[in-house]
């Protein structure tokens, strides 16, 4: 009766840490905040080359990865992750 409890125990324990591995690649997503950045004029991105895109509403987090968004006066506020 022993040696079934352990059986079962180890089972459980295998399910959970196999389960867990592949959590945690979510467990390293990122949180966007849902807010418009008011400083931002325009952005750039790989995509478009240097071409200004002008977003209704973004901010740092929600910016694809590589794009820029920049102040009226062209400095630089990030760039996307």
């Amino acid at each position: 009766m022993a040696s079934s409890k352990v059986g079962v125990l180890t089972l459980l324990l295998l399910c959970v840490f196999l389960l867990g591995s592949n959590y945690m690649e979510f467990a390293e997503a990122q949180i966007c905040p849902q807010f418009c950045e008011p400083n931002v004029a325009y952005m750039t991105c790989p995509s478009s080359g240097n071409t200004k895109l002008h977003p209704t509403c973004t901010n740092c987090c929600k910016a694809g990865k590589g794009c820029k968004l920049f102040r009226k006066d062209g400095s630089l506020i990030c760039t996307g992750t």
